[in-house]
């Protein structure tokens, strides 16, 4: 009766670990033959067991030797599930280091207080079983929402990474219950020390190769977000910014320009002084938008100006002087063309505003009433259209 008490606490943690292995993977049969398979795997498992414990003077110590049996889940679980040998390793050993933790914690519990009518091997069960329903919420919710996602999402070099920690878990909380178990054998906490080190290590290791990932992942949001070329914000944060003023009932203006001639620029000077050109128009309108609005390249020599209600009329005489030639050069600025959108009167969403803005620009255009030194539309008749 003893010995079958002993194999209660391994079993019970067997059924938590199966059941993790069950969350984190894909089954490749029906539930039947899963379950099937598995429950037969854990009764030759027990009875294997069992036959070793009536022969083992050792067995209840605490030393927890039994464990690595239930590496053996390797086999079934590569057999029964859609999951590759990284995932299975690093899945055994997270859900050892929580089993083990507490079958740890409880063996040196039950060896330290004594439960009247109850065996250490019963103890053991029971303080087991009550660490298992104050802490298992706790360890599903993290499996569910956070470890679940990281197996899911980790990069080649993240998953390689977080099965050596994991890994690294287990054996800590192995060689450290040895080391409380056996406390005439040096070894043992030499080996403990050792393992520790060797984790912090590995936990470095992930949380480097983390960091190096998000700062790629930054890197990319700024090619996303921001013009490497102008410095300014992109079609991307254009739609993002409207979208807001919208959703908030700001009344604004959306200004869309387009270069004159710009092409004849590149033709003539390179794409290098083209591209100072661009430079040279995105800071000088910048400059006059300042704090009223916003600025945005959404293509080659095409921009887009949010502006605040009140601050139009203000803006628009500002661009109206702009330098007839670039700084430093003698490269003539050629001018520009633009069209207004108002908001809500001309458009609902943003995609309606930057069409209509866009058709004005062009009306601009073709009626030769281009923004340059040479010639200037009023802006009341700006505004009138």
């Amino acid at each position: 009766m003893e010995i079958i008490i002993l194999l209660l606490a391994p079993l019970e943690m067997l059924l938590v670990n199966l059941f993790v292995i069950h969350q984190c993977s894909e089954r490749k049969y029906s539930k039947i033959i899963t379950y099937l398979s598995m429950g037969l795997f854990v009764f030759a498992l027990l009875f294997i067991a069992f036959l070793i414990a009536r022969n083992a003077p050792d067995f209840g110590s605490g030393n927890g030797l039994f464990v690595f049996s239930g590496f053996l889940f390797i086999i079934p679980v590569k057999l029964l599930y859609k999951v590759p040998g990284i995932k299975i390793v690093t899945i055994a050993c997270f859900s050892w280091s929580y089993t083990f933790m507490l079958f740890a914690l409880s063996a040196k519990l039950g060896q330290a207080f004594v439960v009247p009518g109850l065996t250490t091997a019963g103890t053991v069960l029971l303080l087991q079983t009550i660490l298992y329903c104050i802490t298992f919420k706790v360890f599903y919710d993290m499996l569910k929402s956070k470890f679940i996602y990281v197996l899911e999402h980790a990069g080649k070099k993240e998953a390689f990474a977080l099965m050596w920690m994991t890994m690294m878990w287990f054996w800590m909380m192995f060689i450290l219950n040895l080391s409380f178990t056996y406390t005439e054998f040096r070894l043992f906490q030499t080996l403990t020390f050792l393992t520790l080190a060797v984790s912090i290590l590995s936990s470095f290791r992930y949380i480097y190769l983390q960091v190096n990932s998000d700062e790629k992942i930054h890197n990319l949001e700024k090619i996303a977000y921001q013009d490497n070329l102008t410095q300014l914000r992109s079609r991307v944060v254009l739609s993002s910014d409207v979208d807001d003023l919208i959703e908030r009932k700001i009344p604004f203006q959306l200004v869309f320009f387009d270069l004159d001639n710009f092409k004849s620029v590149n033709d003539r000077y390179g794409h290098a002084t083209g591209d100072k050109y661009l430079a040279f128009f995105a800071h000088e309108i910048k400059v006059r938008i300042g704090i009223q609005g916003g600025f945005y390249r959404i293509a080659g020599d095409e921009f887009v100006c949010i502006v605040l209600e009140d601050a139009l009329e203000m803006f628009l005489e500002k661009i109206g002087t702009l330098p007839n030639t670039l700084p430093n050069s003698n490269v003539k600025f050629l001018g520009f063309s633009y069209g207004i959108a108002f908001f809500p009167k001309d458009g609902k969403t943003a995609d309606e505003l930057l069409q209509f803005a866009d058709q004005r620009m062009y009306d601009m255009k073709r009626s030769g009433r281009s923004e340059s030194s040479e010639k200037s539309p009023k802006i009341s008749d700006t505004i009138a259209d």
